[in-house]
């Protein structure tokens, strides 16, 4: 249930977290846009919360448009027409669900991958875990059982088989649908969401919130796609929409892949193959841009042997007396992370990333005192002359998984830099640069990746680089001017006389429950 009697006869208490943190129009709410936990499992859940606080706030509801056929979008579709939505209608600008993932086969993905080390960490099935409290509670409508991470490719695969078989499950049932249209032109959707919510603007400013006023309804004409999967012939589908919500699931915006707007050496985006695994590159110059998830997770493919971070646990954990003193480490470590969210649920003050930072740092030189565990982390390196350095603007990483940061923190004790290495040692070499910007960039051809970078780094009085470098690999986060939606409660009211207010509250950053439960 999602509601709790109160003590006061003829009251009732309504969940409305999801509602407050994800609306930024009236009517309107964003899944993805600012969110600080943006997992895949994470959207799944913001997805089933909000369509269970949507039914129980507004009874009377029945229609909904979802914009977006990922993870997020098809859940909060199935969801809702579980939840009892009389018409659930998807649209999207691509030619099938969670087409972002397809083909995608460099980008490994496990909805507890980054939970380490939980001690449920281990399994990648989704929802339920036999191992955990939650195994009889865990509900999804979209599920998949995998006992490692996987690619995104196969994991869109996974998604489209569960989507499917519920499909056939509640066409069987006679229960309803989702109406799924894709190939939708992008300026059919902005244009119409954008009409809607100056509609309830002013139903608001007319009525007041009261009941009576219309819905803005739009037919299905020119640039609103076709139905996917295609109809059968003589099935009539619907002609329009007429929603009483909209839900924004259409991604987290454009990343930013340059050092600098207008200048060369882009790199593939997060969700694109990348070139990072061919066998050259253990001999050549690995530069990756970032102090956040995506930018660790590059560096870490480059230099290692492994796919994921947790791989490359396993491979320390293989050793049993590695293993013994990494579990030593643990409690110290998941105390730290665990505080760190907790701390990032009520304050935008970086000192929680900077705390755990320094405990990841403390665990790693422990850690690398040992020579077993040296020896353990460059078995796992790739093997050659190349090498990796990770440049971060900060003086600490960003919103990160401890899994990503410690991994990284061990290899910077653990291995040595290209120029510093012996020439015995045969994995590539490793650095962590924090301070660091790009002071300027010359291409080795137009439009390249690769080139001489100069590096100036902070802290250091004047200390200049310059680095050959055969890949560069930008990963600055999403540009703030392409995000779809932003929450609109805003600290001041900006149509008052001299208001020039841009402030906003946010819920964006509290922390999430690691599935969405059913009750018994």
């Amino acid at each position: 249930m999602s509601t709790s009697t109160s003590s006061t006869p003829g009251f009732e208490e309504i969940d409305s977290l999801s509602l407050l943190a994800h609306k930024v129009a009236p009517r309107v709410y964003d899944l993805s846009s600012r969110q600080i936990n943006v997992s895949i499992r994470d959207q799944m859940v913001r997805a089933q919360q909000l369509v269970r606080d949507l039914r129980k706030a507004d009874a009377k509801a029945e229609s909904l448009l979802i914009v977006g056929m990922g993870a997020a979008g098809m859940t909060a579709a199935l969801s809702a027409c579980e939840a009892g939505f009389k018409q659930v209608c998807v649209v999207n600008t691509a030619s099938e669900p969670f087409s972002l993932f397809k083909g995608v086969h460099s980008r490994f993905v496990g909805p507890f991958m980054y939970e380490w080390p939980s001690p449920f960490h281990g399994d990648q099935s989704y929802p339920s875990h036999e191992a955990t409290p939650w195994s009889s509670h865990g509900a999804c409508p979209l599920q998949w059982a995998a006992s490692e991470p996987i690619s995104a490719d196969d994991l869109g695969k996974a998604l489209r088989k569960s989507l499917l078989a519920w499909l056939r499950k509640r066409n069987k049932a006679k229960a309803s649908l989702p109406l799924m249209r894709v190939g939708v032109k992008r300026e059919a959707i902005t244009g119409y969401v954008s009409a809607y919510a100056d509609h309830e603007r002013a139903g608001w400013d007319v009525h007041g919130g009261l009941p009576g006023w219309p819905r803005l309804s739009k037919n299905f004409g020119p640039g609103w796609g076709h139905v996917w999967p295609r109809l059968p012939a003589g099935t009539a589908s619907p002609a329009n929409v007429q929603p009483d919500h909209i839900i924004l699931a259409a991604g987290m915006g454009v990343e930013t892949t340059s050092w600098e707007k207008g200048k060369e050496g882009t790199t593939p985006s997060f969700w694109a193959n990348d070139r990072l695994k061919d066998a050259a590159v253990a001999t050549q110059c690995v530069v990756v841009l970032g102090g956040a998830d995506g930018a660790m997770q590059d560096a870490l493919r480059s230099v290692t042997i492994f796919d994921h971070p947790l791989s490359f646990i396993r491979h320390l954990e293989a050793k049993p007396i590695v293993r013994h003193l990494l579990e030593a480490e643990l409690p110290a470590l998941l105390s730290a992370d665990r505080q760190m969210r907790q701390h990032n649920s009520w304050s935008s003050d970086p000192v929680g990333f900077a705390m755990v930072d320094a405990a990841c740092l403390a665990a790693a030189k422990r850690l690398a005192q040992s020579q077993a565990v040296r020896a353990q982390v460059l078995g796992g390196l790739r093997q050659g002359l190349g090498e990796v350095l990770l440049l971060v603007r900060g003086s600490h990483f960003d919103k990160a998984y401890l899994l990503n940061r410690f991994v990284v923190y061990l290899l910077s004790q653990c291995v040595k830099p290209g120029a510093k290495r012996p020439a015995n040692e045969g994995g590539m070499g490793f650095e962590l640069v924090f301070g660091a910007t790009v002071a300027g960039f010359a291409p080795s051809a137009p439009e390249a990746p690769s080139g001489r970078l100069s590096v100036q780094i902070k802290g250091k009085g004047k200390a200049h680089r310059d680095i050959n470098a055969h890949h560069i690999v930008v990963r600055f986060g999403i540009d703030a001017d392409s995000i779809p939606g932003l929450q609109m409660i805003q600290l001041t009211d900006p149509s008052l006389p001299g208001a020039n207010s841009r402030q906003r509250t946010t819920l964006s950053r509290v922390e999430l429950p690691f599935v969405a439960m059913r009750g018994a």
